[in-house]
């Protein structure tokens, strides 16, 4: 039997970021919480949905004149 049959990857993982220099983990633990806040905000999805399409600055105008209107 191997001594890594008992060990998971998330422990090797943590064994080995222990070792690195401050900097280092926290450059890691900041590219890992940018990758869960964007997991979570389901607005981000939407972000530049409609950067190519033709028809959203005729929408968005006539947003407005409703609202000026009303």
């Amino acid at each position: 039997m191997s001594i890594l049959s008992d060990v998971t990857v998330e422990q090797i993982i943590i064994a080995l970021v222990k070792r690195l220099p401050l900097e280092r983990k926290k450059a890691i633990f900041e590219a890992l919480q940018n990758e869960l806040e964007e997991r979570d905000n389901h607005w981000l999805k939407l972000a530049g949905k409609y950067k190519d399409d033709l028809q959203f600055d005729e929408m968005l105008a006539y947003i407005e004149a409703e609202r000026v209107e009303n």
